[in-house]
Protein backbone atom coordinates (compact mmCIF):
# COMPACT_ATOMS: atom_id res chain seq x y z
CA UNK A 1 0.00 0.00 0.00
CA UNK A 2 2.81 2.20 0.75
CA UNK A 3 5.02 0.92 -1.37
CA UNK A 4 5.80 1.34 -5.26
CA UNK A 5 7.58 -1.89 -6.79
CA UNK A 6 8.22 0.13 -10.27
CA UNK A 7 10.76 2.25 -8.23
CA UNK A 8 12.89 0.02 -6.34
CA UNK A 9 15.43 -0.07 -8.78
CA UNK A 10 15.34 3.27 -9.69
CA UNK A 11 15.81 3.58 -5.67
CA UNK A 12 18.75 1.32 -5.21
CA UNK A 13 20.40 3.83 -8.79
CA UNK A 14 19.82 6.81 -7.78
CA UNK A 15 20.43 6.63 -3.35
CA UNK A 16 23.96 7.57 -2.51
CA UNK A 17 25.65 4.65 -1.53
CA UNK A 18 26.82 4.26 2.32
CA UNK A 19 29.96 5.91 3.14
CA UNK A 20 32.58 3.85 5.26
CA UNK A 21 33.06 4.55 8.81
CA UNK A 22 34.24 3.54 12.21
CA UNK A 23 31.14 1.32 12.77
CA UNK A 24 32.07 -3.14 13.01
CA UNK A 25 30.22 -5.63 11.75
CA UNK A 26 31.58 -8.73 13.52
CA UNK A 27 32.82 -9.18 17.22
CA UNK A 28 36.28 -10.19 16.07
CA UNK A 29 37.07 -6.52 14.56
CA UNK A 30 37.17 -5.11 18.21
CA UNK A 31 40.11 -4.20 19.11
CA UNK A 32 39.44 -4.68 22.63
CA UNK A 33 37.18 -6.02 24.82
CA UNK A 34 37.35 -4.15 28.26
CA UNK A 35 35.93 -0.67 28.49
CA UNK A 36 35.29 2.27 30.82
CA UNK A 37 31.82 2.50 29.83
CA UNK A 38 29.65 -0.19 27.62
CA UNK A 39 26.45 1.36 25.93
CA UNK A 40 23.75 -1.11 25.38
CA UNK A 41 21.63 0.25 22.47
CA UNK A 42 22.73 2.69 19.83
CA UNK A 43 19.36 4.37 19.77
CA UNK A 44 17.83 7.80 20.26
CA UNK A 45 19.34 8.27 23.89
CA UNK A 46 22.38 5.51 23.67
CA UNK A 47 24.47 7.62 20.91
CA UNK A 48 23.76 11.04 22.95
CA UNK A 49 25.52 9.31 25.54
CA UNK A 50 28.31 8.19 23.57
CA UNK A 51 28.99 11.24 22.02
CA UNK A 52 29.10 13.03 25.43
CA UNK A 53 31.40 10.31 27.01
CA UNK A 54 33.51 10.44 24.21
CA UNK A 55 34.38 13.76 24.60
CA UNK A 56 36.88 13.31 27.26
CA UNK A 57 39.73 11.22 25.37
CA UNK A 58 40.45 8.80 28.21
CA UNK A 59 37.25 7.34 27.76
CA UNK A 60 36.82 4.05 25.91
CA UNK A 61 33.03 3.66 25.14
CA UNK A 62 31.83 0.81 23.51
CA UNK A 63 28.32 1.03 22.03
CA UNK A 64 26.51 -2.39 21.54
CA UNK A 65 23.52 -1.62 18.41
CA UNK A 66 20.98 -5.03 17.92
CA UNK A 67 20.30 -3.67 14.25
CA UNK A 68 22.24 -2.70 11.08
CA UNK A 69 23.83 0.52 9.80
CA UNK A 70 21.32 3.54 9.14
CA UNK A 71 23.40 4.27 5.96
CA UNK A 72 22.15 0.95 4.14
CA UNK A 73 18.20 2.06 4.84
CA UNK A 74 17.24 3.88 2.55
CA UNK A 75 13.64 4.73 3.22
CA UNK A 76 15.48 6.02 6.51
CA UNK A 77 17.05 8.86 5.07
CA UNK A 78 13.91 10.53 2.66
CA UNK A 79 11.49 12.23 5.18
CA UNK A 80 8.31 11.58 2.88
CA UNK A 81 9.33 7.82 3.45
CA UNK A 82 9.09 7.49 6.97
CA UNK A 83 5.70 5.21 6.73
CA UNK A 84 7.63 2.45 4.50
CA UNK A 85 10.17 2.41 7.31
CA UNK A 86 6.83 0.72 9.48
CA UNK A 87 7.15 -3.21 9.27
CA UNK A 88 10.15 -3.22 7.37
CA UNK A 89 14.00 -5.03 7.70
CA UNK A 90 14.45 -1.54 10.23
CA UNK A 91 11.53 -2.10 12.50
CA UNK A 92 11.59 -4.48 15.25
CA UNK A 93 7.85 -5.83 14.52
CA UNK A 94 6.44 -5.79 17.71
CA UNK A 95 2.62 -6.21 18.15
CA UNK A 96 0.66 -5.37 21.05
CA UNK A 97 -2.71 -6.19 22.08
CA UNK A 98 -4.97 -3.16 22.76
CA UNK A 99 -6.99 -4.54 25.87
CA UNK A 100 -10.53 -5.79 26.06
CA UNK A 101 -12.60 -2.76 24.93
CA UNK A 102 -10.87 -2.63 21.29
CA UNK A 103 -9.79 -6.29 21.31
CA UNK A 104 -6.56 -6.01 18.16
CA UNK A 105 -3.44 -6.80 17.90
CA UNK A 106 -1.79 -3.86 16.23
CA UNK A 107 1.57 -3.10 15.55
CA UNK A 108 4.00 -1.89 17.59
CA UNK A 109 6.95 0.38 16.01
CA UNK A 110 10.82 0.50 17.20
CA UNK A 111 13.67 1.02 15.70
CA UNK A 112 15.78 -2.03 14.79
CA UNK A 113 18.81 0.11 13.00
CA UNK A 114 21.16 2.44 14.66
CA UNK A 115 19.59 5.48 15.81
CA UNK A 116 17.02 3.16 17.17
CA UNK A 117 13.60 4.65 16.59
CA UNK A 118 14.89 8.22 15.30
CA UNK A 119 15.81 6.41 12.49
CA UNK A 120 12.33 5.36 11.68
CA UNK A 121 9.55 7.52 13.36
CA UNK A 122 8.09 10.48 11.35
CA UNK A 123 10.67 12.83 12.84
CA UNK A 124 7.79 15.25 15.01
CA UNK A 125 10.00 17.79 16.80
CA UNK A 126 7.70 18.38 20.21
CA UNK A 127 8.92 19.28 23.43
CA UNK A 128 6.11 18.83 25.89
CA UNK A 129 4.83 22.29 27.53
CA UNK A 130 6.51 24.44 30.86
CA UNK A 131 3.51 22.31 32.66
CA UNK A 132 5.25 18.85 31.69
CA UNK A 133 8.44 19.61 32.77
CA UNK A 134 7.50 21.45 35.88
CA UNK A 135 5.49 18.18 37.33
CA UNK A 136 8.38 15.91 36.53
CA UNK A 137 10.47 18.67 38.96
CA UNK A 138 8.00 18.32 41.50
CA UNK A 139 7.59 14.27 41.04
CA UNK A 140 11.31 13.75 41.47
CA UNK A 141 11.86 16.45 44.10
CA UNK A 142 14.42 17.70 41.82
CA UNK A 143 14.69 21.52 40.46
CA UNK A 144 17.11 20.39 37.59
CA UNK A 145 14.12 18.98 35.64
CA UNK A 146 12.22 21.35 35.35
CA UNK A 147 11.09 23.63 32.39
CA UNK A 148 13.48 27.18 32.98
CA UNK A 149 16.49 24.40 34.15
CA UNK A 150 16.08 22.12 31.28
CA UNK A 151 16.34 24.15 28.34
CA UNK A 152 20.08 24.26 28.94
CA UNK A 153 20.07 20.71 27.86
CA UNK A 154 17.53 21.95 25.07
CA UNK A 155 19.32 23.91 23.37
CA UNK A 156 23.04 22.02 23.43
CA UNK A 157 21.09 19.42 21.97
CA UNK A 158 18.79 21.36 18.87
CA UNK A 159 20.25 23.38 16.08
CA UNK A 160 17.51 24.71 14.33
CA UNK A 161 18.08 25.07 10.40
CA UNK A 162 16.84 26.72 7.71
CA UNK A 163 13.98 24.49 5.54
CA UNK A 164 15.04 22.72 2.61
CA UNK A 165 13.37 25.36 -0.40
CA UNK A 166 15.16 27.98 2.20
CA UNK A 167 11.70 30.21 2.43
CA UNK A 168 11.65 33.13 4.58
CA UNK A 169 10.17 31.29 7.76
CA UNK A 170 9.38 34.75 9.11
CA UNK A 171 5.96 34.21 11.40
CA UNK A 172 6.39 30.24 11.44
CA UNK A 173 8.18 29.76 14.64
CA UNK A 174 9.81 31.83 17.10
CA UNK A 175 13.75 31.88 17.03
CA UNK A 176 14.22 33.22 20.27
CA UNK A 177 13.11 29.94 22.00
CA UNK A 178 15.53 27.86 20.13
CA UNK A 179 18.98 26.91 19.64
CA UNK A 180 21.21 27.24 16.58
CA UNK A 181 24.31 25.66 17.45
CA UNK A 182 23.49 22.03 18.66
CA UNK A 183 24.04 18.39 17.23
CA UNK A 184 20.48 17.17 16.26
CA UNK A 185 18.83 19.39 12.87
CA UNK A 186 15.52 20.83 13.48
CA UNK A 187 13.60 22.72 10.64
CA UNK A 188 9.79 23.62 9.05
CA UNK A 189 8.51 22.34 6.36
CA UNK A 190 10.25 22.61 2.96
CA UNK A 191 7.35 22.01 0.47
CA UNK A 192 4.45 23.84 1.30
CA UNK A 193 0.98 21.74 0.36
CA UNK A 194 -2.08 23.38 -0.17
CA UNK A 195 -3.65 21.52 2.72
CA UNK A 196 -1.08 22.70 4.94
CA UNK A 197 -1.54 26.48 4.39
CA UNK A 198 -5.18 26.35 4.36
CA UNK A 199 -4.71 25.12 7.63
CA UNK A 200 -2.79 27.49 9.21
CA UNK A 201 -4.71 30.22 7.06
CA UNK A 202 -8.07 29.05 8.78
CA UNK A 203 -6.54 29.11 12.44
CA UNK A 204 -5.61 32.44 12.08
CA UNK A 205 -9.06 33.44 10.60
CA UNK A 206 -10.92 31.96 13.66
CA UNK A 207 -9.05 34.70 16.08
CA UNK A 208 -6.96 34.12 19.12
CA UNK A 209 -10.01 33.32 21.62
CA UNK A 210 -10.67 29.94 19.73
CA UNK A 211 -9.34 26.71 20.96
CA UNK A 212 -8.19 26.18 17.54
CA UNK A 213 -6.12 29.67 17.52
CA UNK A 214 -2.49 30.55 15.32
CA UNK A 215 0.03 29.56 18.05
CA UNK A 216 3.52 30.55 16.78
CA UNK A 217 5.59 28.09 18.15
CA UNK A 218 4.38 24.85 19.77
CA UNK A 219 7.84 24.27 21.88
CA UNK A 220 7.73 27.57 23.63
CA UNK A 221 5.74 25.78 26.69
CA UNK A 222 2.40 26.76 25.66
CA UNK A 223 1.29 24.90 22.69
CA UNK A 224 -2.73 25.18 22.76
CA UNK A 225 -3.92 25.75 19.20
CA UNK A 226 -2.99 25.31 15.97
CA UNK A 227 0.84 25.69 14.40
CA UNK A 228 3.56 24.95 11.87
CA UNK A 229 4.93 21.44 12.93
CA UNK A 230 9.08 21.38 13.65
CA UNK A 231 10.83 17.93 12.28
CA UNK A 232 14.14 16.43 12.84
CA UNK A 233 15.44 16.84 9.00
CA UNK A 234 18.49 18.44 7.98
CA UNK A 235 18.77 19.49 4.02
CA UNK A 236 15.85 17.57 3.16
CA UNK A 237 17.36 14.26 4.75
CA UNK A 238 16.52 12.41 8.29
CA UNK A 239 18.30 14.38 10.97
CA UNK A 240 18.52 10.95 13.66
CA UNK A 241 20.65 9.90 16.74
CA UNK A 242 22.68 8.22 14.03
CA UNK A 243 23.57 10.99 11.01
CA UNK A 244 23.62 13.65 13.85
CA UNK A 245 25.47 12.47 17.58
CA UNK A 246 27.25 9.88 15.52
CA UNK A 247 28.11 11.92 12.57
CA UNK A 248 31.02 12.38 10.31
CA UNK A 249 32.57 14.89 12.89
CA UNK A 250 31.96 12.22 16.01
CA UNK A 251 31.96 8.85 14.19
CA UNK A 252 35.60 8.82 13.96
CA UNK A 253 36.99 9.69 17.68
CA UNK A 254 39.43 6.89 18.55
CA UNK A 255 37.75 5.91 22.20
CA UNK A 256 34.17 5.76 20.27
CA UNK A 257 33.37 1.78 19.62
CA UNK A 258 30.38 1.18 17.57
CA UNK A 259 29.35 -2.87 17.18
CA UNK A 260 26.26 -3.86 15.01
CA UNK A 261 24.18 -6.67 15.15
CA UNK A 262 25.17 -7.12 18.57
CA UNK A 263 22.09 -8.75 20.56
CA UNK A 264 22.53 -8.63 24.41
CA UNK A 265 21.97 -11.60 26.36
CA UNK A 266 22.38 -10.75 29.98
CA UNK A 267 24.24 -7.86 32.05
CA UNK A 268 27.54 -9.50 33.77
CA UNK A 269 27.79 -9.27 37.67
CA UNK A 270 29.55 -10.24 40.67
CA UNK A 271 28.36 -10.59 43.93
CA UNK A 272 30.60 -9.66 46.77
CA UNK A 273 30.68 -9.65 50.40
CA UNK A 274 31.78 -6.22 50.79
CA UNK A 275 30.25 -4.74 47.87
CA UNK A 276 27.24 -6.25 47.33
CA UNK A 277 26.21 -6.66 43.46
CA UNK A 278 28.62 -5.52 41.02
CA UNK A 279 27.83 -5.13 37.24
CA UNK A 280 31.23 -5.53 35.74
CA UNK A 281 30.35 -6.02 31.74
CA UNK A 282 27.65 -7.22 29.26
CA UNK A 283 27.20 -10.64 27.32
CA UNK A 284 26.03 -10.53 23.70
CA UNK A 285 25.58 -12.89 20.72
CA UNK A 286 25.73 -11.91 16.71
CA UNK A 287 24.68 -15.52 16.15
CA UNK A 288 20.99 -16.39 17.54
CA UNK A 289 22.79 -17.34 20.69
CA UNK A 290 25.16 -19.89 19.34
CA UNK A 291 28.23 -17.80 20.23
CA UNK A 292 28.32 -15.78 23.42
CA UNK A 293 30.55 -12.87 24.22
CA UNK A 294 31.87 -10.82 26.90
CA UNK A 295 32.71 -7.35 27.19
CA UNK A 296 33.96 -5.78 30.27
CA UNK A 297 33.03 -2.24 31.55
CA UNK A 298 35.37 -0.55 34.13
CA UNK A 299 33.35 2.42 35.35
CA UNK A 300 29.43 1.90 34.08
CA UNK A 301 27.19 -0.50 32.11
CA UNK A 302 24.45 2.05 30.68
CA UNK A 303 21.21 0.43 29.68
CA UNK A 304 19.37 2.43 26.72
CA UNK A 305 17.50 0.14 24.83
CA UNK A 306 14.31 0.93 24.83
CA UNK A 307 11.16 0.86 26.47
CA UNK A 308 10.59 -3.12 25.73
CA UNK A 309 14.43 -4.38 25.36
CA UNK A 310 15.64 -2.41 28.64
CA UNK A 311 12.94 -4.59 30.90
CA UNK A 312 13.63 -7.40 28.69
CA UNK A 313 17.78 -7.49 29.53
CA UNK A 314 16.92 -6.47 32.88
CA UNK A 315 14.94 -9.30 33.82
CA UNK A 316 17.47 -11.68 31.36
CA UNK A 317 19.86 -10.45 34.26
CA UNK A 318 18.40 -11.81 37.27
CA UNK A 319 16.71 -8.12 38.22
CA UNK A 320 12.91 -8.38 38.18
CA UNK A 321 10.00 -9.57 40.19
CA UNK A 322 11.14 -13.16 41.49
CA UNK A 323 8.34 -14.97 41.06
CA UNK A 324 8.06 -14.16 37.24
CA UNK A 325 11.52 -14.91 37.22
CA UNK A 326 12.13 -17.84 39.08
CA UNK A 327 9.19 -19.45 36.60
CA UNK A 328 11.66 -18.77 33.48
CA UNK A 329 14.82 -20.72 35.40
CA UNK A 330 16.25 -16.84 36.02
CA UNK A 331 17.66 -16.85 39.52
CA UNK A 332 16.92 -13.30 41.13
CA UNK A 333 19.71 -11.55 41.73
CA UNK A 334 17.48 -8.07 42.71
CA UNK A 335 14.32 -8.17 43.45
CA UNK A 336 12.32 -4.93 41.64
CA UNK A 337 8.69 -6.28 41.07
CA UNK A 338 8.22 -3.33 38.69
CA UNK A 339 10.75 -4.67 36.11
CA UNK A 340 8.19 -5.53 32.93
CA UNK A 341 5.30 -3.57 33.73
CA UNK A 342 3.36 -0.47 33.50
CA UNK A 343 3.87 0.52 30.23
CA UNK A 344 1.31 2.39 28.90
CA UNK A 345 0.97 4.28 24.86
CA UNK A 346 -1.37 6.74 23.81
CA UNK A 347 -3.74 6.05 20.98
CA UNK A 348 -3.70 7.14 17.81
CA UNK A 349 -6.95 7.59 15.37
CA UNK A 350 -6.93 8.40 11.81
CA UNK A 351 -9.93 10.03 9.66
CA UNK A 352 -9.48 10.85 5.92
CA UNK A 353 -11.15 13.49 3.56
CA UNK A 354 -11.44 13.17 0.09
CA UNK A 355 -9.66 16.73 -0.66
CA UNK A 356 -9.75 19.25 -4.28
CA UNK A 357 -5.82 19.76 -3.56
CA UNK A 358 -3.59 18.30 -6.07
CA UNK A 359 -0.47 18.30 -3.99
CA UNK A 360 -1.24 15.02 -1.89
CA UNK A 361 1.20 12.06 -1.65
CA UNK A 362 -1.83 10.17 -2.99
CA UNK A 363 -1.01 11.49 -6.75
CA UNK A 364 2.57 9.63 -6.73
CA UNK A 365 0.95 6.82 -5.45
CA UNK A 366 -1.54 6.82 -8.32
CA UNK A 367 0.99 7.97 -11.21
CA UNK A 368 4.74 5.68 -11.06
CA UNK A 369 6.09 8.41 -13.53
CA UNK A 370 5.21 11.25 -11.11
CA UNK A 371 6.47 8.89 -8.33
CA UNK A 372 10.31 8.64 -10.34
CA UNK A 373 10.41 11.95 -10.91
CA UNK A 374 10.28 13.36 -6.99
CA UNK A 375 12.54 10.91 -6.22
CA UNK A 376 14.85 11.81 -8.82
CA UNK A 377 14.73 15.07 -7.51
CA UNK A 378 15.37 14.40 -4.07
CA UNK A 379 18.29 12.56 -5.25
CA UNK A 380 19.62 15.72 -7.06
CA UNK A 381 18.75 18.55 -5.22
CA UNK A 382 17.49 17.50 -1.84
CA UNK A 383 14.25 19.47 -2.41
CA UNK A 384 10.78 18.45 -3.87
CA UNK A 385 7.56 17.10 -1.81
CA UNK A 386 9.73 13.99 -0.55
CA UNK A 387 12.08 16.59 1.98
CA UNK A 388 9.00 16.91 4.86
CA UNK A 389 7.49 14.03 7.33
CA UNK A 390 4.08 13.93 6.60
CA UNK A 391 3.02 15.98 9.59
CA UNK A 392 3.27 19.51 8.45
CA UNK A 393 1.23 21.52 11.02
CA UNK A 394 -0.12 20.06 14.22
CA UNK A 395 -2.95 20.92 16.57
CA UNK A 396 -3.28 20.68 20.76
CA UNK A 397 -6.61 20.74 21.94
CA UNK A 398 -7.87 20.20 25.30
CA UNK A 399 -11.29 18.70 26.34
CA UNK A 400 -14.20 21.07 28.37
CA UNK A 401 -13.52 21.29 32.09
CA UNK A 402 -17.10 19.13 32.34
CA UNK A 403 -16.33 16.27 30.20
CA UNK A 404 -18.29 13.43 31.32
CA UNK A 405 -14.93 11.41 31.26
CA UNK A 406 -13.61 13.25 34.11
CA UNK A 407 -16.32 11.92 36.29
CA UNK A 408 -14.19 8.34 35.54
CA UNK A 409 -11.07 9.22 35.86
CA UNK A 410 -8.71 12.11 36.97
CA UNK A 411 -7.71 14.70 34.15
CA UNK A 412 -4.04 13.63 33.39
CA UNK A 413 -2.61 16.85 32.26
CA UNK A 414 -0.33 18.83 34.42
CA UNK A 415 -1.77 21.89 34.21
CA UNK A 416 -4.70 23.73 32.23
CA UNK A 417 -2.01 25.10 29.48
CA UNK A 418 -1.70 21.27 28.35
CA UNK A 419 -3.62 19.44 25.85
CA UNK A 420 -5.14 16.28 26.08
CA UNK A 421 -5.27 15.70 22.11
CA UNK A 422 -2.42 16.23 19.18
CA UNK A 423 -3.42 16.47 16.10
CA UNK A 424 -1.52 16.19 12.81
CA UNK A 425 -2.59 17.32 9.72
CA UNK A 426 -1.55 14.99 6.83
CA UNK A 427 -1.19 14.89 3.24
CA UNK A 428 0.56 10.87 3.45
CA UNK A 429 -1.13 7.61 3.01
CA UNK A 430 -0.13 6.03 6.63
CA UNK A 431 -0.49 1.93 6.83
CA UNK A 432 -3.99 1.13 8.00
CA UNK A 433 -2.38 -1.54 10.29
CA UNK A 434 -0.17 1.23 12.36
CA UNK A 435 -3.38 3.46 13.36
CA UNK A 436 -3.98 2.28 16.51
CA UNK A 437 -0.83 2.82 18.86
CA UNK A 438 2.46 4.92 17.91
CA UNK A 439 5.36 4.74 20.52
CA UNK A 440 6.40 8.02 22.44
Amino acid sequence: MFWYPPLLILVNALLPRPTQCALLERFEDLKRNDFDFVIIGGGTAGNTVANRLTENPNHHVLVLEAGGSNANAFVSMIPNFCARTLGSAIDWNYTAQTGPVMNRVVGLPRGFVLGGTSSMNCMAYTRGTREDWDRYAHVTNDAGWSWDNIQTYVRKNERFTPPADGHDTTGEFDPSVHSFDGINSVTLSGFRHQVATRVIQASKAMGNDSEFRFVLDMNSGEHLGIGFAQSTVLNGTRSSSATSYLGPQFINRPNLHVLLHAHVTRISSEETAHNGLTFTGVELSQDSGKTLHTVTASKEVILSAGSIATPQILMNSGIGDPNTLSNLGIRTLQRLPSVGRNLSEHLVLTLGWVVTANDTDSEAARNATLAAEQLRQWNETRTGPLVDAPDLDFGWVRLPKNASIFERVKDPSPGPNTAHIEIQFLVSIFPAEFRIIIPH
